[in-house]
């Protein structure tokens, strides 16, 4: 059965965040993403984080208190492409900020015309900041869907994680985006309550649908202790899951991967040295 989460503005939600703090204890913030038990994922409390629309209550979206944009790319934008140089966010619990930080832009791209059941159906932007609270990188994934053909993205991805922690949130870039239902690791395209985990992907639930009046995705975010990051050829998947009939379909597209960086040639010879000088020390220590 489908779960219909409409858009309630980006207006509506952050009134309900001020006026109706003091009844709720959660909190809006970068939610860690686990493995589940024993591999399975599982809702409320086994690695399957779900939100919810009244803002106030939900765990993945954190407000963006200002921000400045590239030129051309700003929420003025009737297309709603939006490229924030700059974004000033506040996690909180109620009307209290328990954290703030600035995702400062290091890297965006856009692929155009991505065909998912019929051809040219999305632009993708893809985006790299770094969060001034821990330093941690964060990738980010913004869905535009551009036929009124009643074709949707139910789900989408990122890839590239095996190996490294991640969290989840979200935030508004205009007021007719949608927000993020749930998000998960997970390379399932399945609306069950009980999923695979999946080391590599972390799965963000939407709704993308121009014919339902979501012609947008929220700023969907992924934070993560990867130091760097580099092009790969597969960073961002689609799923439409087929909900009223359509067909199940899937895909993926290039853009930015997590990674390691790997030492120079240089640093290799310095840790050999270094390591030399380790071993001739201690056989000193042992013939004293």
């Amino acid at each position: 059965m489908k779960v219909n989460f409409k858009n309630l503005g980006m207006q509506a939600l952050l009134a309900t965040a001020f006026f109706a703090g003091s009844t709720t204890s959660q909190a809006g913030t970068f939610v860690p993403l686990t493995d589940g038990v024993s591999g399975l994922l599982s809702t409320p409390n086994g690695g399957i984080i779900t939100g919810a629309t009244n803002s106030n209550a939900d765990k993945l979206y954190i407000e963006t208190t200002s921000a400045s944009y590239v030129s051309g790319y700003a929420p003025s934008n009737t297309s709603g492409e939006v490229v924030a140089n700059s974004l000033n966010y506040r996690a909180f619990a109620g009307t209290t900020t328990i954290s703030t930080g600035t995702l400062t832009l290091l890297d965006w791209q856009v692929t155009r015309g991505v065909t998912l059941a019929q051809p040219n159906q999305f632009d993708y932007f893809d985006f790299v900041y770094r969060d001034s609270l821990d330093n941690k990188l964060v990738f980010g994934t913004r869905a535009l869907n551009q036929l009124d053909n009643n074709e949707e993205v139910n789900f989408l991805y990122r890839y590239g994680f095996t190996g490294f922690e991640t969290a989840s949130a979200w935030t508004f870039s205009t007021n007719d985006d949608l927000r993020q239902y749930q998000a998960a690791r997970t390379d399932s395209l399945s609306p069950a309550t009980t999923l695979p985990f999946d080391a590599d992907a972390v799965r963000q639930r939407s709704d993308v649908s121009l014919s339902e009046g979501n012609p947008w995705s929220g700023l969907y975010l992924v934070k993560t202790d990867a130091t760097d990051y580099i092009l790969g050829s597969k960073a961002i998947g689609f799923g439409q899951a087929g909900e009223e009939g359509q067909a199940v379909v899937r895909g993926f597209i290039g853009g930015y991967i997590p990674t390691t960086p790997v030492p120079l040639p240089g640093t290799f010879a310095l840790i050999a040295t270094g390591l030399g000088f380790l071993g001739l020390s201690a056989r000193r220590g042992n013939k004293a």
